[in-house]
């Protein structure tokens, strides 16, 4: 029987120049933590030209891994495959009894084939027409190049061939962690989860902050942060603030307006002093523009005169846009509704 592995292929890490190593052994100590943390052992990962190749003892084990390879940022796509050997006789017999791996549940096919070994006795052509062949004749299915039912995947390397029938789509960004830290005020509303989710997806790992005038909020920011963590390297770091006496600071300030302002502009200062603390180097918040009075760009602007970098992730979205995510690709929107759920 052939033996399977996943496939890890990266896509935002191949403009990292030089660096490139680095990102690579970040995401790779990103997988294994994910497996690690959820109960996987006996497996291993290796670099593979520009891919991560992850093989287990128990190849059976490798199916259960992949719901953890979709909360892991910086992964453009990966499959699960067959490893055959690099020999074209076993290639063809693998494809007679395709039923074996498979289950047949379509009608219409196409083979998708590269070769980085051009050694290989076949083109990928010439490997088309002939698989196709072996195909139609056992299955009776038919081959349909434009939209078919089912693709057969095949790439041939020195070492192997790999034989796979599904991509899946990652997370893409960066791998968390690879660009540092950064602490979040988080409020428990949508937008900082959003923010937060922003982030980690440009590679930093997220610290979060809480202002509280009520206890009993507190239950909700750890919750968020748990629900976040496999996201973000397992990392739930929270720190919390009894807002209280800068409410009391500012309770002779008449216009509800202003107070908000210089309560939020006082959180600011407040998480600046925290994140040296922390030597973290820069803040997030999780404002959008003109929500609110608070929200306006002058107000922004006041708020966030810092002495630290402020990002904003969500600054140039639409409530909308926020509460439904759609401008997050692919199926982003509905990680973001199981957080808040």
């Amino acid at each position: 029987m052939n033996s399977r592995c996943l496939i890890v292929c990266y896509g935002e890490l191949f403009l990292k120049g030089r660096n490139r190593p680095e990102f690579v052994q970040k995401l790779t100590n990103n997988i294994n933590l994910s497996f690690q943390k959820n109960n996987f052992s006996n497996f291993s990962i290796r670099k593979l030209h520009d891919q991560l190749i992850i093989t287990a003892k128990d190849d059976k084990e490798l199916p259960k891994m992949i719901p953890y390879l979709k909360k892991v940022f910086g992964i453009s796509t990966f499959f699960l495959a067959y490893q055959l050997e690099n020999d074209y006789e076993k290639l063809c017999k693998f494809v007679e009894s395709i039923t074996d791996y498979y289950e047949i549940n379509f009608t219409t096919f196409k083979f998708d084939i590269s070769r980085s070994d051009k050694t290989f006795p076949k083109n990928s052509l010439t490997l088309q027409k002939e698989l196709g062949e072996i195909i139609v004749k056992k299955q009776n299915l038919k081959v349909k190049l434009n939209n078919p039912q089912t693709t057969f995947y095949i790439r041939i390397h020195h070492q192997f061939i790999l034989f796979f029938i599904e991509k899946i789509k990652g997370l893409e960004g960066l791998p968390v962690g690879s660009s540092g830290k950064i602490l979040l005020l988080l409020s428990g509303g949508i937008d900082s989860p959003v923010a937060a989710y922003q982030l980690m997806k440009r590679g930093l790992e997220v610290v979060y902050l809480h202002f509280y005038h009520e206890k009993k909020g507190q239950e909700k920011i750890f919750a968020l942060s748990e629900k976040l963590s496999p996201y973000n390297n397992f990392s739930r770091q929270v720190y919390l603030v009894d807002a209280q006496p800068l409410f009391t600071e500012i309770s002779h300030i008449s216009q509800a307006k202003y107070r908000l302002i210089i309560l939020k502009r006082m959180f600011i200062r407040c998480a600046g002093l925290l994140a040296r603390k922390l030597a973290i180097t820069a803040l997030a918040t999780g404002d959008s523009l003109a929500q609110v009075a608070s929200q306006t760009l002058e107000s922004l602007g006041v708020i966030q005169q810092a002495s630290i970098t402020v990002f904003e992730p969500v600054k140039a979205l639409t409530q909308k846009a926020i509460e439904l995510h759609h401008d997050l690709e692919r199926d982003e929107k509905g990680i973001i509704n199981k957080i808040l759920c």
